[in-house]
This record gives C-alpha cells, sequence and structure tokens, in this order.
C-alpha cells in the first residue's frame, strides 16, 4: 500500500519528539497508546474509551488516581521483548525531563508521580483531579505512546528515524526526503495486519500527489481543501472513496507577544477586525467549517456564540481596524515579517490574511519555508504571526491548555504550542482552565470554561479563521476495515486490506 506524507522529510518518529501531522501519520501505526476513542472517531467520553495496551483501568472519584492494567504478553518489534509498567512510566517520564529533549511534557503537567504496581500495573498520581487527564495523554497522538525503554536507551539518536514499537506495523527501511518502509508486525496483539508492507512517500507538491493518485502510484493522499481539488480527483477517478473529516484541523493565527507591536492589545484587536472570516467559507466552500472563538462550537465546554459580546466578536471593519492602529500609534499601519510553510493549506490562508490586512496598512513580509523547517522554526519561537492548522481532542480544555495555557509557551522546557506567549504576556486563563478541569458539577465547569473564553476574546491572543475538514482520497480497491468519522487526518492501517484479497 502507498501512502503520501505532504512533508519533505520525517522531523522525528519518536513519539516524545514529533511535531507534524507527517510524523505522527508513521508513528501511528508503529505504536499503541494505552486506550483509544471508538476507530475513526473523536469520542473521548470515558464510557466509550477502548482497550489498547491497557486491558483494564479504574479511576478514583475525584480524577486524581488513575490505575492500568497492562495486557499480558504484549511484543515489542526486533526482538526487545515484551511491553511492562517500567516501559509506561519511562515513556512518561522522559517527556517530563527538559534534558530528554520531549516537545510534549506540557500535556504531561498534572503528573505528581507515576508508579509501578507490578510488572503489569502502573498509576498515575495526578496533583490535582482531572477529569480530562485521558484527552490530553492516554490516548493517541502526539506524545501519548509508549515506547521500550530498552530500545530508547541502546539506540539513542538513531531511534528518530529508526523507531521500535509494538503496533501492527515495524520499521523496515527510512530513506531521506524520499519514504519510509513498514512491514506488518507477526506478532501484533490484536492480529496481523492484512497488508503486508506500506510505503510512505515524501510529497510536498500537491499537484505531483494528485497526478501519482491519478496515476495509480499511491492508494491513499491527502488532499487539498478546495472543491476545485475534490472536484478534479473524483471525475478522474470515478471509484475514489472521499474522506472528509469534521471538524477536521482547526486553523488560527498565533500573534507573538513578544514581538511589538503585537504586544499591544489595540493592534491585536485591529487584526481582528481586519480579517473577513466569511471569505473562507467563499473560498472554501464545502470544505469549509465555522470557527467563531479559538474553540469549535462542537467541542465540549465551547461558549455559545450567544454568549459572546457583539464587541468581542471582531466583525469585519477595516474602519475600525484602522482606528485601533491610530489609537496604538500606527496610523500608517506598520510592516512585519513572519514566515510561512509552503503547504498548500498553510500558504493559502496566510495569503489571504496577508491581502486583508494590507487593506487596512499592515504588510506582512512573507518567508515561505518547508514545513518540516516552518515547524521547527516556530517551536524555537522564531514566529511573529504563526499559523497553525493542527487537530485536538474536542474538548474546551484541550485546545486552551495547548494553546494558550502559560506552561505551553514555546521556548521554554516541556512546551506545547502557545506561540503568542498567552499567560506570560498579555492576560492569562491559567486559573480559570485549572479550575475547570477539576471541577465536577458541571454547571459550574461550563461556566468556568466560558468565563476564560470571553478573556481570551478580549485579549486577543489568536486570530481563528476557519475549521477545515482533513480530507483525503483512497483508490477503490481498498478498505480500511473502519468508516473515519473523526481524528486527526492519520488512518490507522492495522486493518486496511484491498478487496477481494
Amino acid at each position: 500500500m502507498d501512502i503520501r506524507l505532504g512533508a519533505r522529510d520525517v522531523g522525528s518518529l519518536d513519539p516524545a519528539k514529533t511535531k507534524t501531522g507527517s510524523d505522527e501519520y508513521v508513528a501511528l501505526q508503529i505504536f499503541n497508546s494505552l486506550i483509544a476513542p471508538p476507530r475513526g472517531t473523536m469520542d473521548i467520553r470515558l464510557d466509550q474509551l477502548q482497550p489498547q495496551l491497557a486491558e483494564s483501568w479504574e479511576i478514583s472519584d475525584d480524577k486524581k488516581t488513575w490505575t492500568f492494567r497492562l495486557r499480558p504478553g504484549v511484543k515489542w518489534h526486533k526482538g526487545y521483548g515484551e511491553v511492562s509498567a517500567d516501559d509506561v512510566k519511562f515513556s512518561f517520564e522522559r517527556q517530563l525531563d527538559p534534558d530528554q529533549g520531549g516537545v510534549h511534557g506540557g500535556n504531561l503537567k498534572d503528573i505528581e508521580s507515576i508508579e509501578v504496581i507490578d510488572p503489569l500495573t502502573v498509576r498515575f498520581n495526578l496533583k490535582q483531579g482531572n477529569a480530562f487527564f485521558h484527552a490530553q495523554a492516554l490516548t493517541p497522538g502526539f506524545g501519548r505512546f509508549i515506547v521500550p525503554k530498552a530500545a530508547v536507551e541502546a539506540l539513542g539518536n538513531d531511534f528518530n528515524t529508526g523507531p521500535v514499537g509494538s503496533g501492527p506495523f515495524e520499521l523496515v527501511e527510512y530513506q531521506p526526503q524520499e519514504g519510509i518502509t513498514l512491514k506488518a508486525h507477526e506478532d501484533y496483539f490484536l492480529g496481523r495486519p492484512p497488508m503486508d508492507e506500506i510505503r510512505f512517500h515524501y510529497i510536498p507538491d500537491i499537484n505531483a500527489a494528485t497526478i501519482a493518485f491519478i496515476g495509480g502510484e499511491l492508494d491513499l493522499t491527502s488532499g487539498q481543501r478546495t472543491t476545485e481539488w475534490v472536484d478534479q480527483v473524483t471525475k478522474a477517478v470515478p471509484d475514489a472513496q472521499l474522506i472528509a473529516i469534521q471538524p477536521g484541523s482547526l486553523q488560527f493565527l498565533h500573534l507573538n507577544m513578544k514581538v511589538p507591536p503585537l504586544d499591544d492589545v489595540r493592534v491585536r484587536q485591529a487584526l481582528a477586525h481586519g480579517i473577513d472570516r466569511s471569505a473562507w467559507g467563499k473560498v472554501f466552500g464545502e470544505v469549509h467549517g465555522p470557527l467563531e472563538t479559538i474553540v469549535p462550537q462542537s467541542f465540549y465546554g465551547a461558549i455559545p456564540l450567544e454568549e459572546v459580546p457583539r464587541e468581542l466578536r471582531y466583525d469585519y471593519s477595516p474602519e475600525r481596524a484602522k482606528e485601533l492602529l491610530a489609537q496604538a500609534g500606527y496610523p500608517d499601519g506598520f510592516e512585519i515579517d513572519a514566515i510561512i510553510s509552503e503547504r498548500d493549506d498553510y500558504l493559502t490562508n496566510m495569503l489571504m490574511a496577508q491581502d486583508m490586512l494590507r487593506k487596512i496598512g499592515v504588510t506582512i513580509n512573507l518567508e515561505v519555508q518547508d514545513h518540516a523547517t516552518y515547524h521547527a522554526n516556530i517551536r524555537e519561537d522564531k514566529g511573529t504571526i504563526v499559523e497553525l492548522s493542527t487537530g485536538i481532542a474536542p474538548t474546551a480544555p484541550a485546545v486552551i491548555n495547548e494553546f494558550l495555557h502559560s506552561a505551553g509557551a514555546v521556548g521554554q522546557p516541556s512546551s506545547l504550542r502557545n506561540f503568542s506567549h498567552y499567560g506570560n504576556i498579555g492576560g492569562s486563563v491559567d486559573e480559570l482552565i485549572e479550575a475547570a478541569v477539576v471541577e465536577t458539577d458541571t454547571e459550574k465547569q461550563l461556566k468556568l470554561l466560558h468565563d476564560a473564553q470571553l478573556q481570551i476574546q478580549r485579549d486577543v491572543p489568536v486570530l481563528p479563521m476557519q475549521t477545515s475538514p482533513l480530507i483525503a482520497v483512497v483508490q477503490g480497491d481498498i478498505d480500511l476495515g473502519y468508516e473515519p468519522k473523526g481524528g486527526f487526518g492519520q488512518h490507522e492501517l492495522a486493518t486496511a486490506r484491498r478487496v477481494g484479497n
């Protein structure tokens, strides 16, 4: 089976260090998490969670103690033995150690300690109760996969491109800027995959990927989020299966408040008034969804739009934008340098914003970079107006903790993706969100979450643009073995097969 990765090369396949969706796509086939939502969904309700490496679990009433019993006999790839509670403890603790180079430690900030009760039982003791701990730290996705301690210690930096997991496929070969080959894990605990081999190909150019798919060189490819692209491919390959996952990725602009004049709230409010969010619907049509605030309306804890005062909705108004810029001391506008990924959705969104903001006197000088380099640079706090397109667990706390909690600010140990430095500069909702995750009264919890989102609207650390369903097409003879309804755009391939095989 041949699959496109929309990047130029790997960043890291070590789950503690993955930064891009392309790296995560490969990692999803190699590793397992403790638990997972039902396949093809993002349903993270506790009563819907499915066993992965853990076969059972217990959660204390106050949500401070989470205990997991592992499946016995789960084998690591390449003869590294069996998955143990020591491996689980190691996987999480290495991310909490800044010297280990992990980039997802902020998701684990609530962990007080991890105990190995016996070889197959591990317990997480949290600093405080957290009803969303499973969504932050335990289900599949960035930083939440389990790795073998022995392999990480033996391979060192080679683990980045030579990972060892317990998942349905194991690494055979990595060719820089070319691709990655995986083979079926014969001893996979959920059964050997039907596919003998998976070949991932690095094809950053969407036109090249489209031609390869139409020509039958690719079985599955991510697609351009435009109606024109969908029409082009489905007409050329009539039996192609279209996969559109809603709400897909959240797309917004972080405003780095360490960089003048973005440190002035009036400037940030001006930029918000200078962005016409209705344009995204006109440009992207059926592959567009609204994002009026940073938390999509379909996510748990999102503030209803009717509770957002009109002045905090930042309706499109170039006149009001210019007034605010003048008040901030920029009557003629200003120029600012910014970097952006060459990936089609990133670049299109930023070019749209660049054109709109030019009309209020704001000139964005763009430097286009390859996707992996762009993500590496924004992680090192080299961005000014930083675009991000990403999927995330469907809760308000997940969004706010990841992008707006002070502990997640880039440029510090265990950072997440707070590129604006909100919480350290220009306001904070840390206390509100921390109180919400431990609150057991639903009404009080929602009030805290709504208050936090109103404060974010006042401070404008980010500019929401749209949600964008994750688009992919699959050749008609491929059956994934489940229906993808939600997720991060990476498809599990453990049950994928060719029809008739």
